[in-house]
Formats: C-alpha cells, structure tokens, sequence
C-alpha cells in the first residue's frame, strides 16, 4: 500500500466518524480524507535529513457546510497526520497542523485544501542524556553535530560538524552516521552509513561522547 493510500484510510476513518457532526452530507468523508492526502504526497521534498512533507494543512468549506466547532475534528486529524509521518519516516519542520474555516470563496459542497510547511517547535519523543546534559529530539528526522546548523549541538571539537542523523520510521528509532571523522556506536557497535536500531535506554556514542538514548 502507498504511504498516500495509507494516510488517505486513517483520515477516512475520522472523517467518517465526523462527518454527521461537523459537516453537511454535501461533503463526502472520502473526498476530503483523499484531499488531504494527496496533498501530503504531492508536497513531499528533499530536506537535508530526508524526506519531508507540508505539516500545515487548511481545509476550506463553505459556511453553509460546515455545522459545528471543528476544534475537536482538527485534533484528532493533527494527531493521525504526526502519526502517519513518524511511521513513514517523514521529516515534518514544526508540529502538524490542521484548520478546518468557512470561506464564502468556496461554493456548497465543494471545498479547497492549502498545504503549506511552518517551522515552529516539536514536542520531544525522545531524548539523549549524557555529557552533563540532556537533548530532547523533537523533529523526526535530525542531525546530530558540532555545527549550529545541526539539529542537535553537541559542542565538541572531536564531533563533526554533521556527524550522525537520528529518526523514527516504522515503529523503530534509528541512527545512522554521516561520514563523520570519529565515529558513532551504540551499545559498543560501530555505526556506519547503514541504519542501526535503538532501542530505549541504547547508549550511542559520539566520538566518544556517550549518551542514552530514551524514547517516550
């Protein structure tokens, strides 16, 4: 199954669930979960770390479709979209974001969708502990590196300036390293460009800087 089918299922399902309250039956679940869907596929880029897509999503309906609050539909969705990209290993740049407005711009029973990406912070699904301090990792792709540019800093002569790249796909944490001048283990084993998995409590080296890693 396509990661756009995939993520068009679990909207389905809210939309579904929804649509008696939030909407009129001019609009169709489907049509709306496929929207959303397709315009997370069609976004997609090439960030530094990986693939990215939009995480901001702004769903357009006419006043006269839409009949209650949908704050709480909104949630729900923002929730299956940060899902979706921590399963499919996508880079969002800030949290995933989701606004269903009235428009008198768009006619009775049709509806327009507008991503878009939006830097901003990410609530922390992991963290490193280690060296005297504590990193929370946020985004689902970053890099780890010497470089202000890095995602995560670690400000150490000895760190390459890009030196590994930490993300989340599948259900699983993994670590890679980017080439770096001295090295990155975890538990002891060396690193190189091919994905090594974590698991919570792993303790990931540096060059020699030494941190655990705890998810959740």
């Amino acid at each position: 199954m396509s990661l756009a089918r995939s993520l068009e299922r679990r909207l389905e399902r809210l939309f579904e669930g929804a649509a008696g309250r939030v909407f009129s039956g001019r609009l169709h679940p489907s049509e709306l979960a496929g929207r959303i869907a397709r315009e997370a596929d069609l976004s997609r880029y090439r960030h530094e770390s990986g693939p990215a897509t939009a995480n901001q999503y702004v769903l357009s309906v006419h006043p006269a479709d839409l009949d209650v609050d949908p704050s709480a539909l909104e949630r729900q969705l923002e929730k299956a979209l940060a899902e979706y990209a921590a399963g499919a290993g996508l880079l969002f740049e800030g949290p995933p974001t989701v606004r269903i407005r009235a428009s008198e711009s768009v006619s009775p029973g049709q509806f327009e969708c507008e991503p878009s990406v939006a830097p901003g912070p990410m609530p922390p699904w992991a963290r490193l502990t280690g060296s005297g301090s504590t990193v929370e990792i946020g985004a689902n792709r970053v890099i780890v590196g010497r470089s202000d540019e890095a995602d995560l800093v670690l400000p150490f002569d000895n760190v390459s300036r890009k030196h590994a790249l930490i993300w989340r796909s599948d259900g699983r944490a993994w670590v890679t390293d980017l080439g770096s001048s001295n090295g990155t283990s975890v538990d002891g084993e060396v690193v190189t460009s091919r994905p090594v998995s974590l698991q919570s409590g792993s303790v990931i080296s540096f060059a020699g800087h030494r941190y655990r890693f705890h998810e959740g």
